[in-house]
């Protein structure tokens, strides 16, 4: 039996004022109150429910979240989890839960992923419901002494003015104003701010109707005569997907509804019986929630001391598992530019940049859950592929030759999870360096400007993300090279600067030194067209524009 998340805290607001208020607790937010938590920043959360995750969602953790995760500390969580780190994570294609199989994409367990990237990276890609990883991410965030989690509390109000922003914030009958410089809106798809704020959505919304819900099938697994596999996508007697939620006897039922069909408890259960293929099972349900598939962005992602993160700033469908991992790439590039900002040593471009890095990204990444939505819905459905006539049988081969072709991409897409990058960004100095080709399913590691600095072992045996602190870093592939002047430059605006030795693999042979933000992007290499470390400090911290 899945043992829900415990509520959060909800005591009284004790505070009038913090440097920093995020509203929204879901893993956004958390992990947008932990990323400035651990930067030393002064942040309270506050999210209107209880922090109990009655419903999970988003269970798949990509590769640059789980370095995200490394980098706060709290990455070996997902191996004492609730979910068996043995149970691979398969995707298999299935008319139904009693076969026949169609095609399955074979996918390495929880324990295995670090050997699932080819050495791109020290992380690989997790299955981590998020019973156990919200719960993770909480309890890092409240080890922090510089952050207040508070549950049950609403933000009623707000108003902003050139030195910060007020809110109004409620609980029952009580009401607190809370003081702050910086406000970021974590608040989903529906989110409060953005609409107070005036900010609309551009791109395609309610898509599709779709029925969501829990179900408890007890002894399913030993009744399967398929192998074990973290989601399985029925298509008879109708399409219908089922994720597991702990590796045993819990799973998340989704799919679309027809024309007319309601959403409902019973219309739910009624389709998961017909989804076991005729298996004599119970089914327990617990919990169903209609909802709708969106392609949108927000057309602006900061409004003055308001800023957008996740949900509130982009929605997607889940195929291929980017949205809420694209809100984890929000919390990377923002929390030290709010940092920055707070400590006195950004330029007014620097949180500018926010939006301009990330909004492209997020459009990107709409575009492709989009485009696996698209490849999902088109393959043959129904209860005409049920039979072993030769009808059933020849519809069988062509959607099993359909997925192979089109569907394998969404679990490939080390391009969308690692390949991002922020060409154009007024924070970045220009380079000379060739940009490589931007395919979701290929990542190819450069040190350019703008893109993820490449995974390297280092001659101490540490990953380069383990070397990578919260403030920047200066890579050097010659031990000889000097960083004094780097050093100076960045002295003066407020940083103590590392400085890392690499090895001259084939990604960092072409350079001297680079040097790396804290969300770990190359913000300056050695083609770029400023060259002197005095003004690329001033760049790359919103001084001057680029």
């Amino acid at each position: 039996m899945i043992r829900p998340t415990s509520p959060g805290p909800t005591g009284a607001i004790d505070c009038s004022a913090s440097e920093v208020v995020v509203v929204g607790g879901g893993p956004v937010g958390l992990a947008m109150t932990l990323e400035l938590g651990r930067r030393g920043v002064d942040v309270l959360m506050v999210d209107a429910g209880d922090g109990v995750v009655s419903y999970p969602t988003a269970e798949s953790i990509d590769v640059r979240t789980m370095e995200w995760l490394r980098s706060a500390g709290c990455g070996d969580a997902v191996d004492d989890s609730g979910f068996p780190v043995d149970y691979a994570r398969d995707i298999s294609f299935t008319a139904t839960l009693a076969g026949p199989e169609l095609v399955r994409f074979a996918r390495p367990s929880n324990a295995e992923r670090r050997a699932t990237t080819g050495g791109l990276s020290a992380e690989g890609a997790a299955w981590w419901p998020k019973f156990w990883f919200d719960s993770a991410l909480r309890e890092r965030a409240e080890a922090l002494s510089s952050v207040t989690l508070r549950y049950q509390w609403r933000c009623a109000d707000f108003a902003q003015d050139a030195s910060g922003v007020t809110l109004t914030l409620v609980r029952d009958e009580e009401v607190r104003q809370v003081r702050a410089q910086f406000v970021v809106a974590c608040d989903g798809g529906q989110s409060t701010l953005r609409r107070a704020c005036g900010i609309g959505m551009s791109g395609s919304a309610r898509e599709a109707r779709w029925q969501g819900a829990m179900v408890e099938i007890p002894g399913l697994l030993d009744a399967l005569p398929l192998d074990p596999a973290v989601q399985y996508y029925l298509l008879a007697p109708r399409r219908l997907i089922l994720g597991s939620l702990d590796g045993g006897d819990f799973w998340r039922v989704t799919y679309p509804l027809r024309d007319g069909e309601t959403s409902g408890e019973s219309q739910a259960m009624s389709a998961v019986r017909d989804a076991l293929g005729g298996l004599d099972l119970p089914v327990v349900l617990h919990g169903a929630r209609g909802w709708s598939g969106n392609s949108v962005v927000a057309e602006r992602f900061r409004d003055g001391r308001v800023f957008l993160a996740g949900d509130a700033a982009h929605q997607m469908w889940p195929s291929g598992g980017h949205g809420m991992n694209t809100g984890i790439g929000d919390v990377q590039n923002l929390g030290w530019k709010l940092e920055a900002a707070l400590r006195g040593r950004a330029g007014p471009a620097l949180l500018d940049s926010y939006e301009l890095e990330r909004r492209p990204v997020a459009e990107r990444n709409v575009r492709r859950a989009a485009s696996n939505y698209a490849a999902d819905i088109a393959l043959p459905s129904g209860p005409e592929l049920l039979g072993e006539d030769a009808a059933a049988q020849a519809l069988r081969r062509t959607a099993a030759e359909l997925v192979r072709d089109t569907r394998a991409t969404e679990w490939a897409s080390l391009g969308i999870q690692l390949g991002f990058r922020y060409s154009g960004s007024a924070i970045l100095p220009g380079t000379a360096t060739p940009e490589p080709a931007d395919d979701p399913g290929d990542y190819v590691p450069v040190v350019r400007v703008g893109h993820r600095a490449p995974h390297v072992q280092l001659a101490d045996g540490r990953a380069l993300i383990d070397a990578l602190g919260t403030g920047f870093t200066v890579l050097r592939a010659r031990a000889d090279a000097s960083a004094e002047e780097w050093t100076r430059a960045f002295k003066l605006r407020g940083y103590d600067l590392e400085i890392v030795d690499v090895p001259a693999t084939e990604e960092y042979a072409t350079m001297t030194v680079c040097l790396v933000r804290p969300d770990g992007v190359v913000c300056w290499e050695e083609h770029c067209t400023t060259t002197g470390p005095g003004d690329v400090a001033s760049i790359v911290l919103g001084h001057e524009a680029a």
